[in-house]
């Protein structure tokens, strides 16, 4: 059973439109919504126990334009994010399709971790929108098939080592208009350590900077900086290879707020919504 606290990917969004549930999406293992905690499991990767993406279709987007991915605890709880004591960054990776993530493949796009201004984190701002990271992809990188691997890294426990929470999930994408950027990659599993700062953190305490794990973000026209480690003293704002994710939608007031408020497992999901529509330009290419 799918714990309210927990999340997943369960849309893929293309021109701010949902896409159908669970489509373009790397199948998850069961229970599905449950995170990985070991840095060198290859669970890590996309919370699946299929690796191969010959049951899973790839959706069309174009180079430069803005995708995103909706979290939430389970098929039916559309308004039931995650807990917010559940606080952290996001962080989103590409790595070419051909190579099934394994190697030196994956190049950062996209992080957002904690708002000293604001006194919040990534994660927060998902739940103020209702499940939604808005996603800007690189202008210049090449035409072709690439996994997109988003995640959510939960630091409630992690003032222990082991206690960090990974909700990660892939997406199965085809770009075109591109260039012919190809970034230089890291390994998952094997950019984080358990200990590195931005993983082992107690952030009940007061934060004055936050270190995004892993590598910088790639930006568009740059010379291949992914694999640069963000290192001790790493952003702890928002950044992108384009334009900054945009704010999140205010979200409705009452008892949607207290579901995501929620560490407990009881209760009834809310009835789904219909907001599901593929927009034309989003279709499967293929099956392996």
């Amino acid at each position: 059973m799918a714990a309210h606290a927990h999340t997943a990917i369960f849309n893929f969004m293309v021109d701010n439109k949902r896409l159908e549930l669970k489509k373009y999406i790397r199948p998850f293992y069961d229970p599905y919504n449950f995170p990985v905690k070991d840095v060198n499991s290859k669970d890590i990767v996309c919370r699946t126990s299929d690796m191969s993406s010959k049951n899973t279709d790839t959706c069309d987007v174009t180079a430069g334009s803005k995708v995103g991915v909706v979290f939430r605890t389970g098929e039916s709880s559309e308004k039931i994010v995650l807990s917010r004591s559940h606080k952290g960054p996001c962080l989103v990776y590409l790595a070419p399709m051909e190579s099934n993530g394994e190697g030196d493949v994956w190049f950062k796009i996209f992080e957002e971790g904690y708002d000293k201004a604001t006194d919040q984190w990534c994660s927060e701002h998902v739940i103020d929108a209702k499940g939604e990271l808005a996603i800007p992809l690189p202008s210049d990188i090449a035409n072709g098939e690439y996994l997109l691997r988003a995640e959510i890294i939960a630091l409630h426990a992690a003032d222990s080592v082991g206690g960090a929470e990974f909700y990660s999930n892939c997406v199965q994408i085809k770009v075109s208009g591109g260039g012919s950027a190809k970034p230089k990659g890291v390994s998952i599993p094997g950019v984080y350590k358990a200990d590195d700062p931005g993983i082992h953190i107690d952030i009940h305490e007061k934060i004055e900077s936050y270190p995004i794990p892993g590598p910088k973000v790639y930006v568009s026209g740059s010379s291949n900086n992914s694999s640069e480690s963000n290192g001790s003293g790493g952003s702890s704002g928002s950044g992108s290879g384009s334009d900054k994710n945009e704010k999140p939608s205010t979200p409705d007031n009452g008892k949607d707020e207290e579901l995501n408020s929620s560490d407990g497992d009881s209760g009834a999901d809310p009835e789904p919504t219909t907001n599901e529509v593929p927009p034309p330009r989003c279709k499967p290419t293929r099956k392996r």
